[in-house]
């Protein structure tokens, strides 16, 4: 199959998503909770995109073995995703982020499993 999206593209947009996120969290207040839920929700957001770009892509691929590089590069973003997740709690320690690393942790073990699974 011809791809019109590289892996090497969706890391691409991937850390173009977090380098923005960054910039955007350098400007928040630390005692500030509102605009805190707002970057974590748009966070959330830009990873569930990216899952439904691969999983458009994975389901028109016959290669069972690039199917399952698909999902690893999957795994790796969702752990890029939730590393910047952890600075956002960091620097607002009283908002409370665990709902939000708990929904990308569940998308990083469902990606691992349809890795696994196509491996």
């Amino acid at each position: 199959m011809t791809e019109c999206l590289a892996e090497s593209d969706l890391k691409e947009m991937a850390s173009a998503m977090l380098t923005d996120f960054d910039a955007r969290l350098a400007v928040i207040p630390s005692f500030l909770c509102a605009p805190f839920f707002a970057e974590a929700d748009r966070l959330e957001a830009r990873l569930l995109d990216l899952y439904q770009v691969v999983a458009r892509i994975v389901r028109k691929e016959d290669d069972l073995e690039r199917v399952s590089k698909w999902w690893e590069m999957m795994v790796s973003v969702c752990d890029d995703f939730s590393e910047r997740l952890g600075n956002l709690a960091q620097a607002h320690p009283e908002c409370g982020a665990q709902a939000y690393y708990d929904k990308m942790q569940e998308l990083k073990r469902k990606c691992h499993r349809l890795q696994t699974m196509h491996e």
